[in-house]
């Protein structure tokens, strides 16, 4: 006897959307079975079936999650003609992924990479403010009323203005931060810094959320632990 699924759930385990969203594509006509439209949102999904949405065909693949720590030099991206460096070279796959979120070529440290779009759309929408924390070396301290200002929000460009952050000196004598930030602008932290007219010499991410680093060496890939799937779990809901 084969096997059988929820039609709902069985479109969120592809991956397209989350279940409450499948419901309304299905309630809108947009959802066919072996070829012809269904309306059910009841409907049991059998393993030979096929289930397409707006021409795609779905299929259910088992979801992965990966904590890499990326090395400076290597872009956030599975394939960029202008750069010999990206996540193919550093992650050995033969499916399909990405990174749940960007870190730029010049920053190194913690990207987690998984085929699992629902997750990932969960932990980058500025609307869930999930802590993202760096340690930052920087060219020149800031003064009391510039971390003020920093963890304020302040006008970085482009019609982007960060919010709330937070900002503490963990090594004076080199100049180093830990900066915790819950928005995802490109090089936002550098750009923060640049309006103080401080350089960013050195990036590094150590937590999404409370996915950590730790003691992780450049290159080195771990799957995630049982705490770390409980946070995935949750997150999807």
């Amino acid at each position: 006897m084969e096997k059988t699924m929820r039609i709902n759930k069985y479109i969120a385990r592809s991956g397209y959307t989350s279940r409450r969203k499948a419901d309304e594509l299905i309630k809108n006509g947009k959802v066919k079975v072996n070829g012809d439209i269904t309306y059910e949102l009841g409907l049991d999904i059998k393993d030979s079936d096929v289930v397409e949405i707006d021409g795609e065909i779905l299929e259910i693949e088992e979801k992965f999650y990966i904590k890499l720590y990326k090395p400076k030099g290597y872009i956030t991206s599975n394939f960029d003609p202008y750069n010999d460096r990206d996540l193919n070279d550093l992650v050995k796959l033969d499916q399909r992924f990405f990174a749940a979120g960007r870190l730029d070529k010049d920053s190194e440290g913690l990207l987690i990479i998984t085929n699992d779009g629902i997750f990932t759309n969960q932990i980058i929408h500025p609307s869930k403010k999930l802590d993202k924390t760096y340690i930052v070396r920087v060219s020149r301290l800031l003064n009391k009323k510039e971390c003020q200002q920093f963890e304020s929000g302040i006008d970085i460009g482009n019609s982007e203005i960060t919010s709330d952050s937070r900002i503490d000196l963990i090594d004076k004598g080199n100049k180093t931060y830990k900066v915790t930030i819950h928005q995802g602008y490109n090089r936002q932290i550098r750009r923060m810094f640049a309006y103080f007219s401080s350089e960013v010499r050195m990036l590094k991410r150590i937590s999404i959320g409370p996915i950590k680093l730790y003691d992780m060496k450049p290159y080195e890939k771990r799957e995630f632990n049982q705490a770390e799937m409980e946070f995935v779990r949750k997150t999807r809901g």
